[in-house]
């Protein structure tokens, strides 16, 4: 009940007489059950109550909430400013709405996707890409959903919908669509635009439904790869970010693990947050990673590293699912995502603290790599390592032997600078 959560009267008569009144005690209840803290209950209480009343102003019931009104309602919410996201980050807002609307669903209140008799032409070439994109190339859902968000808005701009005319698909419009997204990103995601009608194009193309060899009017997106050194941190940084972590508490012991995986194996954010218990070959001393692309590969298991996930393990939440490695320390207890991975190396390196752009999961893997090339290590090793589909892609840490790279550099016209 939202009286025993000491919520402002007002705000309780205002979720009380909006659209979400009758279900409000249940979502508390539940929430209360999973154990859910009662300062977050509150404040997903005051989620509840900002949604609420969007939705009268709206006149939408809460039995029309589906996925499209939610991210809806998302969309127009105030990102908090923060340094390591250009874009800010998402209102707290947003988690509880999302909390509350699966709670409806899970309600059958609302039904998650309204039911569509017939899709849209537009609709359903989008469909077939994505498909396309899964079968013939063999991409995941987030690269997948990238792809499919500039494809449509690529059929949207430049052949219309619901209905698209492949005829005002013309070489200048698809330039000016392509030179106007890139034109808005960052360095690190200014081809993606390119990237995506390109492939898009081509598989239009291969339908008939446009001329081969359009995808050409796509414009090339200079990225100069080896402009700028990799983000890495010195190895008594590291040292010191380690000696950072609380091991006294079950929240350190499994961000000590986290980081030594990070640190000794190069993992990924995403890889380290998916691994789970039967990943772990103790007998052999082995972990089962699985990569981008669906691409596994077998690492060997540090001692310490071993050690360090023992500890974990011991240490998890008892509610935790039997195979979770890394739990959440907070009721109710799941298996952490790769963003709270790299939450769990930013809070490290902020303790310590390194000062790095764009810290992150991601710098302790450069930080390996550099390391390993400094020592002469095979590029192929620290390809396989890392666990890179082509080797070209190792090669940004070919430049780190600046003495190497010295005895080749031109002079500097007009004298040495």
């Amino acid at each position: 009940m939202l009286e025993t959560l000491s919520v402002h009267p007002r705000i309780c008569e205002r979720i009380r007489s909006g659209p979400l009144g009758r279900w409000v005690d249940d979502f508390v209840d539940v929430l209360a059950g999973r154990e859910y803290a009662t300062s977050t209950i509150r404040r997903h209480v005051r989620a509840a109550a900002i949604f609420s009343d969007w939705l009268d102003q709206q006149d939408i019931a809460a039995t029309d909430i589906d996925e499209t009104l939610v991210s809806r309602f998302v969309s127009g919410l105030s990102r908090r400013p923060s340094a390591t996201r250009p874009s800010g980050r998402q209102s707290v807002v947003a988690g509880g709405v999302r909390l509350l609307a699966a709670h409806l669903w899970a309600r059958e209140v609302a039904a998650r996707r309204r039911p569509v008799a017939v899709r849209c032409e537009a609709d359903q070439w989008l469909e077939r890409f994505d498909d396309h994109l899964v079968h013939v190339h063999g991409l995941v859902v987030g690269t997948r959903r990238v792809y499919r968000r500039y494809a449509a808005a690529l059929l949207a701009e430049c052949a219309g919908t619901p209905t698209p005319d492949w005829s005002r698909l013309t070489v200048p419009m698809i330039a000016a669509f392509v030179q106007a997204r890139a034109e808005r990103l960052g360095p690190s995601a200014r081809r993606n635009p390119g990237t995506a009608a390109r492939a898009f194009l081509r598989f239009l193309a291969t339908r008939g439904v446009i001329p081969a060899g359009i995808e050409g009017a796509v414009p090339t997106i200079r990225e100069w790869k080896h402009a700028a050194l990799p983000r890495a941190v010195a190895a008594e940084d590291v040292q010191r970010v380690l000696a950072a972590v609380d091991e006294t508490r079950p929240s350190g012991l499994r961000d000590r693990a986290i980081l030594l995986l990070l640190i000794r194996l190069g993992l990924r954010a995403g890889e380290v947050a998916a691994l789970a218990v039967n990943d772990v070959d103790w007998h052999n001393g082995t972990v089962r990673v699985a990569g981008k692309g669906g691409h596994e590969r077998r690492l060997p298991l540090p001692a310490d590293v071993g050690e360090a996930l023992v500890a974990a393990l011991r240490s998890r939440p008892p509610t935790s699912s039997p195979d979770v490695i890394f739990a959440t320390a907070l009721p109710p207890y799941g298996q952490l995502g790769s963003g709270s991975v790299t939450c769990v190396a930013q809070r490290a390196l902020r303790r310590a603290g390194v000062t790095v752009p764009r810290p992150g999961a991601h710098v302790f893997r450069h930080t390996l790599a550099s390391q390993m090339v400094r020592r002469d290590v095979p590029m192929k090793t620290v390809s396989d390592l890392l666990g890179h589909a082509r080797l070209h892609t190792t090669t940004i840490y070919a430049k780190l032997d600046r003495e190497t790279l010295a005895t080749i550099a031109l002079p500097w016209p007009g004298g040495a600078r």
